[in-house]
């Protein structure tokens, strides 16, 4: 018998409305429950997980609140909270998996879970490599980083060859899970004449600055921000801009833009807890500069992941992309799993550096810090 918890939807929240983590107020958003698993009770085909770690994404809030549902149909009352993650088969009766198989792929909040359609649910098994950490299959090998593949190498058309050399990017979010990984594929396989990189704060400045010599950080939180990015970008300078934030970064950013330049729009998270800031004033620019604005969910190229992982792993290998100091690792082991949701909201104040990832269970305490 498997002792399990699990966060639940209690009331469903609107997508700009703030969410409620106070777990005694009748309108909290989630409930923790607890509850026993018999791997007895599995029916053919099922497979019991026990989850190690979970992946923090501000695309949760699509999947949780009242909003497009052309994007996700939702979550309904009294429902696992879903997020993707990584945990090892308790008991399986699926002939595909085994007892003791690492996997990854939509487990949700929870300590331990029965999925029944492991297709369905795109759990993959995973075999860390000799020197890997089990947390890099949601940092340098998971949804973020085939994001970033997936900017460069498809949507932005960029091959490793001399004609796509020398250009320059401005990466908002730039600290951030998509981000960290964008500005250092910039730096050190397209090998941009200059990164402008986008966060908050001195510490992510620092940090980006120290992905590149190329690579110039610019802190939102400055009040002199608007001055200090046109300065940054020498005017019409910038050939490409991958924006994860939205809002008014993105209409500051767009007059960064040479004529003909390229937008990628990957992410709002501006707007995930204020919607109105999501107005797009500066959209005459992309006629006036005849820009090309285009968007992208990384599952749309899913039919391209074995080929995009193949290229992520090499990049890590050869040191192109730190795996080290991917991400920002937070405890929620035993009786810190109450902390879940909270960690999750800490990606809307900007707490993590890389990839935000809950520790469910398995994990070294000495790693906690900084992601190492």
């Amino acid at each position: 018998m498997v002792r399990a918890k699990q966060w639940v939807l209690k009331n469903t929240p609107d997508f700009g409305a703030p969410f409620n983590f106070d777990n005694d107020d009748p309108n909290a958003t989630f409930e923790l429950k607890s509850f026993d698993i018999s791997p007895d009770d599995l029916k053919k085909g099922e497979i019991l997980v026990e989850t190690y770690l979970l992946s923090n994404d501000p695309a949760q809030k699509f999947w949780i609140a009242t909003v497009d549902r052309n994007y996700s149909k939702g979550t309904q009352l009294g429902e696992n909270i879903p997020a993707r993650g990584i945990g090892k088969i308790l008991a399986s009766k699926n002939d595909n998996y085994s007892v003791g198989d690492y996997v990854t792929g939509r487990l949700c909040w929870t300590t331990a879970i029965i999925i029944g359609d492991p297709i369905a649910a795109d759990v993959r098994k995973i075999c860390p490599e000799e020197g890997d950490e089990l947390w890099w299959y949601l940092s340098v090998y998971g949804s973020t980083a085939l994001t970033a593949y997936f900017i460069f190498y498809k949507y932005l058309g960029l091959s490793e060859t001399e004609k796509h050399y020398g250009k320059q990017f401005l990466i908002s979010g730039a600290a951030g899970a998509v981000g960290t990984i964008c500005v250092q594929l910039a730096v050190n396989v397209f090998k941009a004449s200059k990164v402008i990189a986008i966060a908050g704060g001195s510490e992510k400045i620092n940090y980006l600055e120290s992905l590149g010599k190329v690579v110039v950080g610019v802190d939102y939180k400055d009040e002199r921000f608007e001055q200090n990015l046109i300065k940054a970008a020498a005017e019409n300078s910038v050939d490409y801009f991958v924006d994860n934030v939205g809002g008014s970064i993105l209409d500051i950013g767009v007059k960064t833009l040479k004529i003909q330049g390229t937008i990628i729009a990957c992410g709002s998270i501006s707007g995930y807890n204020h919607p109105e800031e999501l107005v797009f004033k500066n959209y005459v620019s992309v006629i006036t500069k005849r820009l090309t604005l285009k968007g992208l969910l990384v599952t749309d190229c899913r039919e391209n992941f074995p080929e995009a992982m193949k290229k992520l792993k090499k990049l890590v290998k050869d040191k192109s992309i730190d795996a080290k100091h991917s991400a920002t690792l937070v405890d929620a082991e035993d009786d810190k799993f109450i902390y879940v949701p909270t960690i999750w909201s800490g990606l809307f104040q900007g707490i993590n550096r890389g990839k935000l990832i809950t520790v469910v269970k398995g994990m070294d305490q000495s790693r906690f810090a900084k992601g190492e």
